[in-house]
């Protein structure tokens, strides 16, 4: 199911890069984090992309949330040449919409990016992260140079989480604890669990 999930993010980010390249904006588009490390459990899928003007970000928002027929869990970062970040694409096909967040400072300016002010964007720690180049028109990948000028050698690696069998405190049946889950349960803060779906079900039934 994991394998599958990555394969299917992968399907997303190629079928974005190749419609915006076609764009005179876009220069570099990268995927970065847990899909481009392999990681066998990614939650989401994140994207990088480098513009040279804000003019085709309303094409590229729509790309953008064409990915949502693959996948809904997506973000793309946006960049000018010098990689200062502009922003995150927004899901709302609207700009602004009817949401509170469409209030938030500089959100939608330029429109359809994001500007959430909650989010502090590091570059050292984004550029850890695992980089996978789908294209790039400069010579050398703009995204993987500025690693190396930082003295970034190694990513941020995701290990693979084997599933377990656990017995069930209740009926004694065997079940399995999928690798995906606990990364899940390991996220919220939660201990495996102890007792099969079936018997959970049944506790809410009495």
């Amino acid at each position: 199911m994991s394998t599958m999930r990555n394969d299917v993010l992968r399907v997303a980010a190629d079928e974005f890069a190749s419609k915006v390249r076609t764009l005179s904006s876009p220069f570099e588009v990268a995927i970065v984090g847990s899909v481009a490390g392999g990681d066998p459990h990614p939650n989401d899928l994140d994207l990088a992309i480098i513009i040279s003007n804000t003019g085709e970000i309303a094409t590229i928002a729509k790309y953008a949330r064409q990915m949502s027929r693959h996948y809904h869990a997506w973000e793309v970062f946006l960049f000018d040449c010098d990689l200062s970040l502009i922003g995150t694409i927004c899901h709302r096909r609207e700009c602004p919409g009817r949401s509170v967040e469409c209030y938030d400072p500089g959100c939608g300016k330029p429109p359809h990016v994001r500007v959430n002010p909650e989010f502090e964007y590091d570059e050292k720690i984004f550029l850890t992260s695992p980089i996978d180049v789908l294209y790039t028109s400069f010579e050398t990948s703009r995204l993987l140079a500025r690693k190396d000028e930082l003295g970034i050698v190694e990513s941020r690696s995701y290990p693979v989480i084997e599933d377990i069998t656990i017995e069930c405190v209740r009926c004694g049946e065997t079940f399995v604890f999928t690798g995906a889950e606990q990364k899940w349960y390991l996220k919220q803060g939660l201990s495996q669990p102890k007792r099969c779906l079936d018997c959970i079900a049944r506790e809410y039934e009495d």
